[in-house]
């Protein structure tokens, strides 16, 4: 078990979660604490691993919603005051701050406000004081924190003086840490797919929560095997080794797409399970028998080439930043792409190069909201995001009745 430190650190609380989103969350920090549906993540060990507790929060929370999880969070300074100030969906203490903020909460949010283990259990004594509190006059917690743990003591029992510690930030907190289960599984529902495309579809979110989730182990698949559950009832399981171990969801993704492209049920299939049998560690920098980035790179060149002659040098190519306090003007296109180190880490790494993601620059996109009769696809082909200071955005392509895109 970890033992919190008394001294002040960061933490990020989700009231709900996954077991799933749990173990991808081990990649942004060791110190991982699932408590009944709750989740606690000590992220003050790897703040400046990932260059500041902004980035760090901007990938939890990017992780969360790749779960489809309710955007619901607190950040603060201790896992104990974490519950206390869930009194809406998103709360965002800045370093240092919480302290002061717990004393002008309502004295009702003591009740949250402790060991998470046993706050459940604690409830039903916990209200009674509560209510004993506020007829003598207690209305916020900081009127119940200015009062010496003598007249504490006095006046609220054992029970009181638990409670200051809790709040003065003295109590000790052992939570234990969190450990995945053996074997990683995602379950499909696919009752309601009628079609290998839209199969597809649902596969590519199933995979990408796959490789969040190796990450969190610091794994890589080497056996995969898959289960096929029919309406007849009828089971049916594929399984085979990967030629070379992968944490890439595209990977998986075109592996199973050409063997799902060949398979026939004779029964509609009503559930799918994805099952990694064998794993062998991550090491970064491992060599790939597969790596193609200079002919990807030699094509990506011929292409861009033509698109500068058709459009011009200034509309199409990579971003190259530059000071401006304009947005629209703090970048320029460029060719070859330039060498830039980003404060935010990409993919685990403190330096990225813009040649690691083909971005094409044209004018700045502009919303568009499309009917309820428009048909949306994704863009498969080409992927076009325009990132917003909360993360990216996916563009599709819409097609009106007409037809036209």
């Amino acid at each position: 078990m970890h033992s919190l430190q008394k001294n002040k650190k960061r933490v990020l609380y989700f009231p709900k979660t996954l077991s799933s989103f749990t173990e991808s969350c081990l990649s942004l920090t060791p110190k991982v604490y699932a408590i009944k549906e709750s989740l606690y993540l000590d992220i003050d060990p790897t703040i400046t691993l990932f260059g500041g507790e902004e980035i760090l929060f901007l990938k939890a929370t990017q992780l969360a919603s790749s779960f489809d999880l309710p955007n619901q969070f607190v950040f603060t300074d201790r896992c104990e005051w974490a519950k206390a100030f869930h009194t809406q969906p998103e709360v965002f203490l800045p370093a240092g701050k919480s302290r002061d903020t717990l004393l002008l909460l309502d004295i009702t949010r003591l009740e949250f406000i402790g060991d998470p283990q046993t706050l459940e259990d604690e409830a039903p004594s916990r209200r009674d004081l509560i209510r004993f509190m506020k007829r003598v006059g207690i209305k916020k917690i900081s009127d119940f924190a200015a009062l010496s743990p003598t007249a504490i003591g006095g006046r609220f029992g054992k029970m009181g003086v638990t409670l200051l510690d809790w709040v003065s930030g003295e109590g000790e907190l052992i939570l234990p840490p969190f450990i995945p289960e053996e074997t990683l599984i995602e379950r499909l529902q696919t009752d309601e797919i009628t079609s290998l495309e839209s199969l597809l579809q649902y596969l590519r979110p199933t995979l990408d929560r796959i490789k969040v989730r190796l990450q969190g182990r610091s794994q890589m698949a080497k056996t995969l095997q898959l289960k096929f559950y029919l309406e007849s009832r009828k089971k049916i399981e594929k399984k085979w080794s990967l030629s070379e171990p992968t944490q890439e969801s595209e990977t998986l993704f075109y592996l199973l797409k050409e063997f799902l492209t060949e398979m026939i049920w004779d029964s509609p299939l009503q559930t799918l399970e994805i099952i990694i049998t064998d794993t062998i560690p991550y090491v970064r920098g491992q060599l790939s028998l597969f790596e193609n980035k200079e002919a990807v790179f030699s094509d990506l060149a011929e292409y861009l080439t033509k698109l500068r002659a058709k459009f011009g040098e200034a509309q199409v190519g990579f971003p190259a930043l530059q000071e401006s306090y304009l947005p629209e003007r703090s970048w320029q296109p460029v060719w070859p792409p330039q060498e830039v180190t980003f404060q935010i880490l990409m993919e685990n790494e403190k330096h990225y190069s813009t040649s690691h993601r083909p971005l094409f620059l044209f004018i700045p996109p502009k919303i568009c909201y499309p009917l309820a009769s428009w048909k949306l696809i994704s863009t498969e082909n080409l992927m076009t995001e325009w990132w917003t200071e909360k993360g990216g955005r996916r563009y599709f392509i819409a097609l009106p009745p007409q037809g036209n895109r």
